[in-house]
């Protein structure tokens, strides 16, 4: 059973360089550890068929935010994007003020890669 304000996100991505995928997920998954409210931050890959998902949870929408602003997005997302296409992102709780508008954090962080990116509240 899940906390009250947890937030809880699976994302879908097509990968098209494993080798440099696998390297900036390590270091997601490294930065990750030391975030507070970040509760899960499980990568899985499909190297055959070009796929991943990454399955996270939050301890609340300010702990999303937080990993919004470090090291993650800033110093890792950018490589990561040279490696895959995010395809869409199921939202799971209340993700309230992060699934509307400019806030709507990886077209805020990341800009045009996300912008068609598709948030699905379940």
């Amino acid at each position: 059973m899940s906390a009250a304000n947890e937030v809880r996100f699976v994302i879908q991505i097509h990968v098209h360089d494993v080798p440099g995928f696998k390297e900036a997920v390590e270091r997601c998954v490294e930065l990750s550890r030391e975030e507070p409210g970040t509760l899960r931050y499980d990568w899985f890959l499909d190297e055959e068929a070009g796929t991943a998902r990454l399955v996270e949870s939050y301890e609340s929408v300010d702990a999303v935010l937080a990993h919004a602003r470090g090291p993650v997005f800033s110093e890792v997302g950018p490589l990561l994007l040279e490696t895959c296409t995010f395809i869409a992102m199921d939202a799971f709780g209340d993700a309230g003020r992060l699934a509307t508008g400019a806030q709507f954090w990886p077209s805020t962080y990341w800009g045009e890669p996300f912008s068609s990116l598709e948030l699905r509240e379940a």
